[in-house]
This record gives structure tokens, C-alpha cells and sequence, in this order.
């Protein structure tokens, strides 16, 4: 995740959109996981949020955060800076 964040031309121009679109309907998932993987992956990000961690990425507190399947939490807010300074 930090070389994303180091490297913006690594990130799809497109990828916030995705993000986006992909929030409050039935996309299909990047990857596909079990439903007891997907509880989990929530209880961890549950917690994170609980617990007020910081993103490893700009060391804020979680903000609007998202979990990968690896179970890294960070914020989508730098994305969008990164994408914008990307185009």
C-alpha cells in the first residue's frame, strides 16, 4: 500500500469511481471470499475503527476506512488525492 501511495501512476485512473460505484450495490467483489472471511475481515475493521487506528498510509485516524482481503485497513481519502494528482 505505501508504494501506492509513493507511486500514483500505479493507481488506475479510474480506480475511485470504482470504489464508488462499487459502494451500496451488488458488484461483484475483486476477489471472492467465503462468508466467514468477509465476517471476519468486518469484525477486524470493526474493531480498527474502535479502536481509532491510524492508516498506515497518512497515519490519521481511520477515515471512511476499507480492509483488504489481507486484512490491512486504510482510508480511501488519499486516493482521491493521489488520483486527481495523477490525471
Amino acid at each position: 500500500m505505501r508504494q501506492l501511495a509513493l507511486h500514483p501512476g500505479l493507481v488506475p485512473s479510474n480506480y475511485v469511481e470504482q470504489l464508488r460505484s462499487a459502494e451500496g450495490n451488488d458488484a461483484a467483489p475483486a476477489i471472492e471470499i467465503s462468508a466467514e472471511a468477509k465476517d471476519r475481515l468486518q469484525d477486524i475493521l470493526a474493531q480498527a475503527i474502535e479502536d481509532s487506528e491510524e492508516c498506515p498510509i497518512c497515519y490519521n485516524i481511520l477515515m471512511d476506512p476499507r480492509i483488504t482481503s489481507c486484512a490491512h485497513s486504510f482510508c480511501v481519502a488519499w486516493l482521491v488525492l493521489l488520483v486527481s494528482d495523477a490525471s
